[in-house]
């Protein structure tokens, strides 16, 4: 069995899957686009506040699904 990775040993490994780095993958939705859709999503909301960090995870999330990344 694998010995499991401390998350300080882990971290540039995350890293690399988030943001890409080090992968051959197309790039992701542009900041823009995902702003963008986060936006719609706030809008399809009624607009209500406290929810932009989901929002803009949701949108890159769908983004990235349409784009065959996620």
């Amino acid at each position: 069995m694998p010995e499991r990775m401390t998350q300080k040993e882990d971290t540039p490994r995350i890293k690399r899957i988030i943001f890409g780095k080090g992968t051959s993958a197309s790039r992701g939705p542009s900041q823009r686009e995902i702003e963008r859709r986060a936006y719609q999503i706030f809008l399809e909301r009624g607009g209500s506040d406290g929810h932009a960090e989901e929002d803009w995870l949701r949108a890159e999330y769908e983004l990235r699904r349409e784009k065959g990344q996620a």
